[in-house]
């Protein structure tokens, strides 16, 4: 019996009809009580971990594993989900895949009534656990009408009210808004620290994880490094190998400042900028970054709302009275927190969605006299969920679907082409439902672009990929821009967006725009940010706590870099 957590010796696994391994020779221990973060590119084998971990491989996925795993002291590769029952809980990467109710209170009990709790013992603990959440107001809510960032809450809810030993998230801060990903964390963080819990997350978003775990371990089909956070941020920046790590932007700013050991937080790195910025330039070299930003707007809009409502059958209004126009060719980001709306309004611009009251007209057309199909046309969605757009057996014929209704010709070989652009070639035969997260993503984005629409609509785009992919998405959105496409997204990922050449951001809440204006605006006011519950980035916090914001509002640590050492401008 394993004295450990956690325990994998020489694990090696196979997906069935595979001949490349998804974890090679994995070796490694999680101590009881620890509070861990996986991190790694996409598709480097971290959920295929938190399979193997819980069971769910080989017993349920199937495929080949070697090497031994303990959990708990249980041999999961022989006892599978049923040993950890009550000991382990996981929440999966794709979390709606694990609502089975139709109600939240529901959802919450059922596996509390699995375990034959008594009926007050589980009344408590749903109590608790909403309000330690803050979804009091979802209780009586139908599942099927949450957004992402909902059922990310309702099901880590379930999973917590279980009060297991164990503790393994698979990206559970993808689809939530920054205010509730720090929410989230402090709540992982007493669990660990006053009961003991032992946690695993498995995480691209590192900026907030970083400073609540003791351990950071890298996969990468093999543990790449294993070490306390700082010691492992420094040498994957001091390399510039990156391993497909989103290193917190202040970590990059002092790696590429020769700082010696990087700090993981605002906090740490206060002290070390305040002193570089302490002597008094002048602001004339820094006028560059606190210009607002031109419009691309043209005299019609591409898209236009006006006093735009909508209720879902429930009777509940997402969007209130919301009038916004986009035009041609801009770059535009939708944020807010989880329930703002971000996902209704941008279903509205497909046309997957009709008004209850009010109007959306693109090019001038009003949506309601569109069918989807010919709205698709003009406009290409990418859904939350990219499953939600699947339907052909293999990664290739999804591509090649889009380009044969859209009338592409040369639809294969344009196939093959924008597959070998997203790196997902040697995907081509596989189901669009057995590969990652990451890569059904980039899968989903593949087949909109494939065909080329006037009009790119992403919703949550970069949630579940690599820093890495993320830049290269975002070069890809920028080409776009500067063809003349309009491109909008939604996004909690407010650190990505710093590094967008965004005309606008649209900032929503509670089903109303709140405000809309340039980024060095609107991330920068501290107030919208609070009222609005998105969390500012992390360059702009640290240059108004040094007091720089009166000079320049640079968005990123390259900006704040070239301000610093003006002379070494890339």
């Amino acid at each position: 019996m394993s004295g450990r957590a956690i325990e994998l010796k020489g694990v090696t696994y196979f997906y069935p009809n595979t001949t490349t391994p998804a974890l090679e020779h994995v070796t490694l221990s999680i101590d009881y009580g620890e509070f861990v973060a996986i991190a790694g590119p996409s598709g480097g084998g971290k959920s295929t971990l938190a399979r193997i971990v819980t069971g769910l491989i080989p017993h349920v996925y199937g495929g080949t594993l070697d090497g031994e795993v303990h959990v708990d002291g249980i041999n999961v590769a022989e006892k599978g989900i049923r040993g950890i029952v009550g000991r382990v809980g996981i929440v999966l990467q794709v979390p709606e895949n694990q609502i089975v109710n139709l109600v939240v209170e529901e959802e919450i009990a059922f596996p509390l009534e699995n375990l034959l709790l008594d009926g007050q013992t589980i009344l408590n603990r749903i109590e608790e656990v909403l309000h330690s959440l803050g979804i009091e107001h979802l209780r009586s809510r139908a599942t099927n009408t949450l957004s992402g960032g909902e059922i990310q809450k309702v099901v880590i809810a379930s999973v917590l009210a279980c009060e297991p030993r164990i503790l393994i998230l698979d990206e559970p801060l993808a689809h939530l808004d920054p205010y509730t990903v720090r929410e989230l964390l402090e709540i992982l963080y007493r669990l660990n620290r006053s009961h003991g819990v032992t946690i695993v997350v498995i995480e691209h978003r590192l900026s907030e994880l970083l400073k609540y775990v003791s351990r950071l371990i890298v996969l990468d089909r093999y543990v790449v490094a294993d070490g306390e956070p700082r010691d492992v941020l420094t040498t994957i920046v001091n390399s510039g190998s990156g391993m497909g790590i989103e290193v917190p932007q202040v970590s990059r700013l002092s790696a590429k400042m020769g700082g010696g050991s990087v700090p993981v937080s605002i906090e740490e790195s206060l002290d070390v900028f305040s002193r570089l910025l302490s002597r008094d330039d002048g602001c004339g070299s820094l006028a560059q970054y606190g210009a607002g930003e031109v419009k691309r707007a043209g005299e019609d809009p591409v898209i236009a709302a006006e006093d735009l409502w909508y209720a879902y059958p429930s009777g509940r209004a997402a969007l209130r009275g919301v009038t916004v126009s986009v035009y041609r060719g801009e770059f535009v980001a939708i944020v807010g927190a989880n329930g703002s709306g971000k996902t209704t309004l941008v279903k509205h611009f497909s046309g997957i969605l009709k008004p209850s009251r009010g109007s959306v007209k693109v090019f001038g057309r009003d949506t309601s006299s569109y069918s989807v199909a010919e709205l698709a046309r003009h406009v290409g969605a990418v859904f939350q969920n990219p499953l939600h757009q699947f339907f052909n057996e293999t990664v290739l014929d999804e591509v090649l679907f889009s380009a044969r209704n859209m009338g592409i010709r040369d639809a294969e070989e344009r196939a093959l082409s924008v597959l070998r652009y997203f790196n997902l070639s040697h995907l081509a035969d596989r189901s669009p439902y057995e590969i990652s997260v990451g890569e059904q993503r980039r899968l989903a984005i593949a087949s909109i672009l494939i065909y080329d629409p006037e009009i790119v609509v992403l919703d949550e785009a970069t949630a579940g990929i690599d820093f890495s992919l993320k830049m290269e998405l975002l070069k890809l959105l920028v080409d776009l821009v500067e063809r003349g496409k309009t491109v909008i997204l939604t996004t909690h990922d407010i650190e990505f967006i710093t590094y967008a050449p965004l005309d606008r951001i649209i900032v929503l809440n509670d089903g109303r725009v709140l405000a809309h204006g340039p980024p060095r605006e609107l991330l920068y006011s501290d107030e919208l940010l609070v009222k609005a519950r998105v969390a500012p980035p992390q360059i702009p916090v640290l240059v108004k706590r040094i007091g720089l914001d009166r000079c320049a509002r640079p968005l990123n640590e390259k900006e704040l870099y070239s301000i610093l050492l003006p002379g070494e401008r890339r």
